[in-house]
Order: structure tokens, then C-alpha cells, then sequence
């Protein structure tokens, strides 16, 4: 079993996070005590709990937040998964966040595919890495200044913002310590 601080926030106790951590270790990612953990970790902006899951898991997962706050948990493979909303999703979308499990945080050519669709409908993206977080907002939807650093310098990918990765480390110190925790 892996140790997350602070899972009580979460009302997760040592039973429930054993039982997950030994359903992602048997890449079981459809249990529903798996997937509600997810969930509640995903309601609680707790991305390290996501990203623990899929490094147990060995598996790539996405989530999705809708305009209306609708959660939607996707999981793919060990190198991929995409943005993909399922049907009922209503956009614009608040946040897309997807996994690297045990590898660098980073915006893959999937990735700056699916940032490049997503140019019109997703405000902001992340990806979770081993050393830390990704951020990338979308300066068609959240104002940037023009100085910000951008994944490209022209086409689609010029609008998100290309922001440093986050040390796990230094997400825990700014989000751990908060009352609530929201990324």
C-alpha cells in the first residue's frame, strides 16, 4: 500500500485505501470503490490521489469537469489516453486532467492533439507526472498576458500557456495546508 496525507479529507480510511491500492495493483480500474475514490479525489482537486492510483494502477486516467461540474473518469492504457468526452458532457470544460504514470509531466503529441481540438471548449489542462504537475491554460477562455510562455508560437497551441511542472513536493506544501483543496 502506498501513504497519501491527508485522505481523511476525503473520508477515506486505511480499509478503503487498502482495498483500492490493491484494485489498481490488479489494474481492476472499474471497481466502484476505486472509481469513487477517484471521484472524490477528482470533487476535492486531491490530483496526487488520482496520480497514486495510476502508478498502482500502471495505467494512463483522464478526468474531465464539465461546465455543470459533472465528473467523468476515463482509463486508458499504459502510454494512453485522450480526451474524450462521453455523451451528456456539456462545454465548455472547466479542467482536463490526465496521467503519466511514473514518467515525466509532460504535453505528448497525443496530448497537444487533443489541447489543439480542445482549444474552443477546455479552459484549463493538466498533466500529472512523476516529478510533479503540469498546468496549461487556455488564453481563449482565461485571460494570460502576452509575456506568458505558450506551448507554441503560432496555430492552436499558442493559445495554452506552457507553465513549469509543480514538485509534488511544493503542491503538498501549497494545497495540503489549505482548508479546502482545489487545483
Amino acid at each position: 500500500m502506498i501513504f497519501i496525507p491527508g485522505l481523511e479529507q476525503l473520508n477515506v480510511d486505511e480499509d478503503m485505501w487498502s482495498h483500492v491500492t490493491e484494485m489498481a495493483q490488479q489494474r481492476q480500474v472499474d471497481d466502484e470503490v476505486l472509481l469513487d475514490v477517484q471521484q472524490r479525489a477528482a470533487q476535492n482537486g486531491r490530483w496526487d490521489v488520482v496520480y497514486a492510483i495510476s502508478v498502482l494502477a500502471g495505467l494512463e486516467t483522464s478526468v474531465l469537469i464539465d461546465a455543470e461540474n459533472v465528473i467523468s473518469i476515463d482509463w486508458g492504457t499504459s502510454g494512453f489516453v485522450q480526451l474524450s468526452p462521453p455523451v451528456g458532457c456539456v462545454a465548455p470544460f472547466k479542467l482536463w486532467v490526465h496521467t503519466h504514470p511514473g514518467f515525466s509531466a509532460y504535453w505528448s503529441g497525443t496530448d497537444t492533439r487533443s489541447l489543439s481540438i480542445g482549444v474552443g471548449i477546455v479552459a484549463k489542462a493538466m498533466v500529472l507526472g512523476s516529478p510533479g504537475v503540469k498546468c496549461a491554460h487556455n488564453a481563449t477562455m482565461l485571460p494570460l498576458t502576452e509575456d506568458t510562455a505558450r506551448i507554441a508560437t503560432n496555430g492552436p497551441l499558442s493559445d495554452w500557456s506552457d507553465e513549469e511542472i509543480i514538485p509534488w513536493g511544493d503542491w503538498y506544501e501549497s494545497n495540503l495546508n489549505t482548508e479546502e483543496v482545489r487545483a
